[in-house]
């Protein structure tokens, strides 16, 4: 332990607070997020990225965007109103036409089994119903059919064998379906682009990830300027029934100032309560996190978006990580953390709290990116792709119902063999996303299936009310909590310029009777204190771990480091205005779970 000048050695009194004061454990009303522009250092890489960018003029609305400074959701509306008769753009939203150019850049993608445009293929619908009923494996059930010029899974199915018998599914209801989705247009605040894709269906196999949410687990990759910013596990909004789950993962440069391969990615959200499914996802995203980016990376340098969303599918053993979906724009939030803020280092390695709104900071580098970036035709990148032409130009509404047989869109697209790509996804990062589950050691491996029972988030129980009524000795309880242990603190009383630190104190006999998992309840004292406090806590084998200061305080107890990690959370809230006592206690009370 290190010497401290000035320090005598003297007990806590364990009092009641004379104004007690509640210390919230629950779900926070949503507040405004500080607008927080990056440093002069944490800016540079995102300019040098734009500088060595090559874009596509399809996606240029420089010219729109410097006549002034744009919030995100500005810039977002911008380009999408810029979309329209863009054949990079249009290609990139319709799901056939993408699926053909990212085959060409060996993208993993879920198989396509069977699309069609404007009219169903009664004949090849029939086929495809007549092979999943004859197949005596229940997996030939586990398809998704979906349109590809809707959004927000407008029209999609997502099939099982047990829908299919119960609800009655066949070829004549399938067709139906199809029908009447081809017959439905994009909404009024989609993009251009989307509002102009020939209608069409396409059937894939149906993803599923080891962590039964009842949908796959999707991470969405932001990229600017060819390089990855973040990635998102979109729940929602704050305030929506499970917005508290959105989660983002953000580049954490390894040099300063600095982009690399070899850049980490923070895990930051707002979650609260006892949730398996929440942790083993999180560990699922940053193990699938390098692989992921890499690719997102490549697609946005192939097609030269300045802004492009890559959405990938995790957690399948069957499948690996597979590329879902791109999108041009996008309508959800943008999160990172406040460095030296109140965030909180989880157990799992994820940071909890303490975000501020990072779109400012997209809106300023894509903004200023405009005016870096090279610029070369929509030809020069859709040629590498296997496009014979730059021109989507869909048929009109009046050609398509007159026509007796599907009507396709003007751009064509031809395989290539992987030998004569002009662009292609590296033989070990394709390995890396199908493989991502193959090897020993895997966080899937590890883990296993988890149950939807394991996904229902538990809620933190309140903590002890103060005052506490009864203290009663070692032996005490809280109230209606019988036969608990409890170990008052013992403390060093400060010196005039010293600051404050405590220990925990346990006597042999009561050391015992410890569980290997402790709660810590704060119970604020009126004596006047200097900050901050240092807290040094001594674990049940008595070895010792230096925690943080009291802006970290509450969950530095959960750090990987700790000797307790394992079992129910430990939290410290200590009061920031009074010195406060702490009571080590054997309650399952899990305080602010994140």
């Amino acid at each position: 332990m290190t010497a401290r000048r000035s320090v005598s050695m003297s007990p806590v009194r364990i009092v009641n607070s004379p104004q007690p004061v509640p210390v919230p454990v629950r779900h926070q009303p949503p507040q405004a997020l500080p607008a927080v522009l990056l440093s002069p250092e944490e800016a540079a890489p995102w300019r040098e990225a734009a500088k060595s960018f090559v874009m596509n003029t399809d996606f240029d609305v420089g010219e729109i965007l410097a006549e002034k400074k744009r919030p995100i959701t500005e810039v977002m509306n911008v380009m999408k109103a810029n979309s329209g008769g863009k054949g990079t753009i249009q290609a990139l939203g319709d799901k056939i036409l993408l699926s053909k150019l990212l085959d060409n850049l060996g993208v993993p993608q879920m198989p396509l089994l069977h699309s069609t445009y404007t009219k169903v293929n009664k004949a090849e619908v029939e086929k495809l119903a007549a092979k999943i009923e004859g197949s005596d494996d229940a997996d030939a059930y586990e398809i998704v059919i979906k349109p590809t010029h809707l959004s927000s899974a407008t029209g999609a199915l997502v099939m099982s064998k047990q829908r299919w018998q119960q609800e009655g599914y066949n070829a004549a209801k399938l067709i139906e379906h199809m029908e009447k989705y081809l017959d439905k247009k994009a909404a009024d605040c989609e993009s251009e682009a989307l509002k102009s894709l020939v209608p069409g269906f396409i059937v894939q196999p149906r993803y599923r990830s080891s962590v039964s949410f009842g949908f796959p687990l999707e991470m969405r990759i932001v990229t600017l300027w060819g390089k990855a910013r973040c990635g998102i596990w979109w729940w929602g909004r704050h305030n929506e029934p499970k917005g508290r789950r959105s989660t983002w993962l953000v580049r954490s440069p390894k040099v300063p100032g600095q982009l690399s391969q070899d850049d980490d990615w923070e895990v930051i959200h707002e979650h609260n309560g006892d949730n398996r499914g929440f942790e083993v996802s999180l560990a699922l995203f940053k193990e699938a996190m390098p692989a992921m980016s890499a690719a997102a990376e490549a697609i946005a340098v192939a097609v030269g978006a300045p802004f492009l969303r890559s959405d990938f599918f995790v957690g399948s053993s069957k499948w690996g990580v597979r590329l879902n979906e791109v999108a041009y724009g996008s309508g959800i939030d943008y999160k990172r953390r406040l460095r030296g803020g109140p965030a909180q280092l989880t157990a799992g390695g994820s940071w909890h709290g303490g975000l501020v709104d990072d779109g400012p900071a997209i809106a300023e580098i894509l903004q200023e990116g405009f005016t870096l970036c090279q610029r070369k035709p929509p030809a020069h990148f859709l040629r590498m792709l296997g496009a014979k032409n730059a021109v989507y130009e869909a048929p009109q509404s009046r050609q398509i119902h007159q026509a007796s047989k599907p009507l396709e869109p003007h751009m064509r697209i031809e395989a290539v063999p992987p030998e004569k790509r002009l662009r292609q996804l590296p033989e070990d990062a394709v390995q890396e996303l199908v493989g991502q589950y193959d090897g020993p050691g895997s966080t899937l491996l590890d883990a296993g299936p988890v149950t939807a029972a394991s996904c229902e988030t538990q809620a933190a129980p309140d903590p002890p009310a103060w005052p506490f009524p009864s203290f009663g000795g070692l032996h005490g309880a809280y109230p209606q909590q019988k036969q608990q242990q409890r170990v008052v603190v013992s403390g060093f009383s400060p010196g005039p310029a010293s600051p404050s630190s405590y220990r925990t104190s346990q006597p042999p006999t009561a050391r015992r009777q410890l569980p290997p998992s402790l709660s810590f309840v704060a119970v604020p004292t009126p004596v006047a204190m200097p900050s901050p406090v240092a807290v040094r806590a001594t674990s049940p084998t008595a070895s010792s771990t230096v925690l943080n200061s009291p802006k970290a305080i509450a969950g530095a107890m959960t750090q990987a480091q700790h000797p307790w990690r394992g079992g129910p959370r430990t939290h410290m809230l200590p009061s920031r205005t009074a010195s406060p006592s702490f009571i080590a206690t054997s309650t399952q009370w899990r305080g602010v779970l994140a």
